[in-house]
């Protein structure tokens, strides 16, 4: 157990409120009659505070930080292109998600709607209770303001794995749930925005107890992500250079980079928002745990181990001082040296008789493993999952200060990235428009490896198509997830994609 006050482990115990709060699979279109609608329950401030949490349980379900956020963001992408491990299910859902064999009722896309849509619940029943309980002024403000960065997260998951989705801000009925289709992302993106911004205004700068509470940096952050995958350059900088200016985060030193994902270094300085994770369950598959990751990514759990890095991942650390190819990829029987070689062969994919190779090319992801765990264990280790940090603010504000043609700022933010990294000199050799672009596009790829960004980021730079045709994509098919089977029996006005 973690020696402080952990937002995960104080919410775990409200085990009652979370049933109270929680919602089948085709909730969207059920009557709401749970207690949560009860007007005895949202009485005073211990009633709102425990609503609060159940908002933030969602962050660490199956469909948002704890597991779609790799299969989703990464598994589609040039930087995991040959999964490998056992002849289980799992690794059949990864694999249709690295190969683009999309159906609609893939458990991890799946889960991304529900579980996101359930957080989004649960943050309008608190945003709609809130004005109504006797409680301090300041700290009713501050819960809304929390309820709206997470509703706006929730969101923010559900439009980039499926374009135009259902929208509401408001509790609706069981009707009038069922009566909504699409929505125009830029509907959404504009709820995402006002949300975001209210939240800044209110949030403190620092966290308060327990720790994994959002702040005035993750709103402003998120935010400049919200508005980068609108191609706002201007707006997204803005949100950017407000977290920098805060002089509040910074980057880790070079010697610590690998420590921000191994559990060393857990809501540093560099840490804007991420999911707290627990250890205290027995095994992997528990709820807010982070064991789960290492299933996926570990090389020495042979009958799972699904993710391997691909060669290109890879090739891309041309720099021999990038200590981010040693943080993100494991070699085999090199880094660390007590790691085993599990062996190499065949094994049949689950249901399909189509033979697949146990692992690809004596490498591992790296990330996300616990340091000084035995890996051969199945354990749960805690390790939490960096939602937002420092590094991405900078190289948004890198990005968005480029596309608005104010190379200056771009060089000095990327020039932070590339220094932390080890590469020497630092400074961009070219620092035109189009040199910075590519620049800057591959140093994003570098840091933020498997850290669920590559697949969004080719998709809003208009390169997917000329870099994933190869591995399966269609260009007008696979932009976006189809939405869940039974969504669609259940809502007529719900269209499928494509």
């Amino acid at each position: 157990m973690k020696n402080r006050t952990n937002f995960k482990i104080w919410a775990s115990s409200l085990v009652a409120l979370l049933c109270l709060l929680s919602c089948d699979e085709d909730f969207v279109t059920k009557d709401f009659k749970n207690g949560v609608v009860d007007e005895n329950f949202f009485q005073n401030a211990t009633h709102a505070e425990q609503a609060l949490t159940a908002v933030y349980d969602i962050v660490g379900s199956k469909g948002l930080y704890r597991e779609a956020i790799n299969v989703l963001g990464d598994c589609p992408s040039d930087d995991i292109l040959e999964l490998t491990g056992d002849n289980g299910d799992y690794g059949t859902y990864f694999r249709a998600s690295s190969d683009f064999r999309w159906f609609p009722d893939n458990p991890f896309s799946t889960a991304r709607w529900y579980d996101a849509y359930k957080g989004i619940f649960r943050a309008n029943i608190l945003l709609e209770k809130l004005p109504e309980i006797d409680m301090d002024a300041g700290v009713k403000d501050r819960f809304a303001a929390e309820a709206k960065f997470l509703r706006a997260l929730y969101y923010f998951n559900l439009v980039t794995a499926f374009g135009d989705v259902p929208f509401s801000a408001e509790v609706l009925t069981r009707e009038e749930y069922a009566e909504l289709g699409r929505t125009d992302r830029a509907v959404i993106y504009a709820q995402m925005e006002q949300d975001l911004k209210d939240a800044a205004d209110v949030l403190p700068p620092n966290a308060s107890d327990p720790v994994g509470r959002v702040t005035k940096g993750a709103a402003n952050g998120l935010l400049s992500r919200v508005y980068l995958y609108q191609s706002k350059w201007d707006d997204a900088a803005a949100a950017a250079k407000k977290v920098i200016d805060q002089n509040k985060y910074k980057l880790v030193a070079s010697d610590d980079y690998v420590n921000l994902f191994n559990g060393l270094m857990e809501n540093s300085e560099e840490s804007l928002f991420e999911f707290q994770s627990v250890g205290q369950a027995p095994a992997f598959w528990s709820g807010n745990s982070e064991n789960f990751y290492s299933v996926m990514w570990s090389p020495v759990h042979g009958w799972a181990n699904w993710f391997s890095p691909s060669p290109s991942s890879y090739e891309q650390f041309t720099d021999p001082n990038d200590v981010r190819r040693k943080a993100s990829i494991l070699l085999l029987g090199q880094d660390p040296p007590d790691m085993i070689d599990v062996g190499k062969g065949e094994q049949e994919e689950f249901g399909t008789g189509t033979m697949r190779p146990t692992y690809f090319h004596n490498a591992s992801t790296r990330k996300w493993l616990p340091e000084g765990k035995d890996m051969t264990q199945v354990n749960n280790y805690e390790v939490n999952f960096l939602i937002l940090r420092y590094a991405e603010i900078l190289l948004n504000y890198a990005e968005a200060q480029n596309e608005a043609a104010s190379t200056t700022e771009a060089v000095w933010a990327i020039t932070q990235i590339r220094e932390r990294a080890g590469i020497s000199p630092p400074e961009p050799p070219e620092t035109d428009q189009a040199s910075l672009r590519e620049l800057i596009r591959s140093e994003r790829r570098k840091e933020l490896l498997f850290e669920g960004h590559r697949f969004y980021d080719l998709q809003r730079w208009g390169i997917a198509n000329e870099v994933l045709s190869p591995f399966g994509y269609v260009q007008g098919t696979h932009e976006f997830w189809p939405v869940p089977t039974a969504e669609l029996d259940l809502m007529p006005n719900l269209t499928q994609y494509p």
